[in-house]
């Protein structure tokens, strides 16, 4: 009898922790959770824009994307600058976590995310990849310091 219950409480912890891991990771620094969707927000068709984005953004920050290109601060805010400017918004987004790892003041974000972009001629190429994000907190406030972005497929361009 007791062989049987000990597995009843084994298998009914097993299922609770294996509901667990399929879960989606939350954020529950508030303060992180709130400049990681302003982030997001930002680049959005009537988002706030490129300088809502900046102002997240570490002094430090670099963005690695795709392997190829990896880039400072100045030079990543510059060419976001420049997108907005062209016309370039985010029309959609989903993101789906990964993972959310903290330690102390630092916190990685990682996430799969699929967007649609919006140009000044209508919809163009959107993209689907696997993002990490770096997160380091000073003077109370959570700021950006690295992006590693892999792309896993381009969308196709919706129909007009």
């Amino acid at each position: 009898m007791q062989a049987r219950w000990a597995f009843l409480v084994t298998s009914c912890v097993s299922i609770v922790l294996c509901g667990a891991a399929f879960a989606e990771p939350k954020i529950d620094e508030s303060q992180l959770r709130r400049n990681f969707e302003e982030l997001s927000a930002s680049t959005l068709v009537g988002g706030e824009g490129w300088e809502v984005y900046e102002k997240i953004l570490h002094p430090d920050y670099s963005r690695w994307a795709m392997g190829e290109i990896y880039e400072g601060r100045e030079k990543f805010v510059k060419s976001l600058e420049e997108w907005w400017g062209y016309g370039m918004r985010v029309s959609s987004r989903d993101i789906d976590m990964v993972g959310v790892d903290m330690a102390g003041d630092l916190a990685i974000i990682r996430f799969k995310t699929t967007e649609t972009f919006v140009g000044p001629d209508g919809p163009v190429e959107g993209f689907s990849g696997y993002v990490s994000n770096i997160w380091i907190k000073e003077d109370g406030d959570w700021k950006l310091l690295a992006a590693e972005i892999s792309s896993t497929a381009r969308t196709e361009v919706a129909s007009p």
